[in-house]
């Protein structure tokens, strides 16, 4: 990768959401935000700042790097939406990054298989497989949307577990998560891995005047399941 890269990241995929600069692998400056109220009103205010903080200007930019989920419909379409105009209007590269490819990222460390779950609401976990071998990660499979009760067969041969699962719930779970398997925390502030993502999946990035980037729903919002019912 250029170390010169200099990188704006963001996500905007939960109520977690964040801004990184990084310059090539190093962070340079982050802002966290933990709000349920949405991101559309923050995030350019949020680059702005960092921008000022960190002495840059968005001429400097060489690359733009956004979540593309999965999680909030809306979120995840400002975050790509403002990714993709501000790469537009700079005349530099976009890319899309999945948060669970981050948080798969963080723990490759560790050597096997590795199952990252995040809470998509009403009874149902976001999930990623992927299986680790001395810092290399593969992804086993495409994201899937899965019931508590489907845990147990998911997760049967999984060495490793992170994501946002609390305490409480992995109490409740505890029957349908494999005994061998541990509980890796996990930091669900994704900003600054999606820079380094982006960073390092050269072949991902997009370029030119009509850019598009196709974002990781996995679960359609919920005015196409009601259109579909009436249907």
């Amino acid at each position: 990768m250029n170390e010169k890269h200099k990188i704006l990241a963001f996500d905007t995929s939960s109520e977690r959401g964040g801004a990184a600069l990084l310059e090539g692998v190093t962070l340079r400056a982050e802002l966290r935000s933990n709000t349920a109220a949405g991101h559309s009103a923050l995030l350019l205010e949020a680059v702005d700042f960092l921008l000022r903080r960190a002495g840059w200007k968005l001429k400097d930019l060489t690359l733009i790097a956004a979540g593309i989920g999965p999680g909030s419909f809306t979120g995840i379409r400002i975050g790509v939406a403002t990714g993709i105009g501000l790469a537009q209007s700079l005349g530099i590269p976009f890319a899309g990054v999945s948060g669970l490819d981050v948080l798969a990222s963080r723990v490759a460390y560790l050597t096997g298989r590795i199952s990252v779950m995040l809470d998509a609401r009403r009874g149902q976990f976001y999930f990623g497989g992927y299986e680790s071998n001395n810092g290399r990660l593969r992804r086993l499979g495409k994201p899937a949307l899965i019931d508590a009760a489907d845990m147990e067969n998911r997760l049967a041969d999984t060495d490793w577990i992170s994501g946002d699962l609390d305490e409480d719930l992995l109490r409740t779970a505890g029957k349908s998560f494999p005994r061998r398997a541990l509980w890796v925390p996990a930091d669900l502030f994704l900003a600054e891995g999606i820079g380094r993502l982006g960073a390092e999946r050269k072949r991902t990035w997009r370029f030119g005047d009509f850019l598009t980037a196709e974002p990781l729903y996995i679960r359609p919002p919920d005015a196409v399941k009601n259109r579909r019912k009436k249907n």
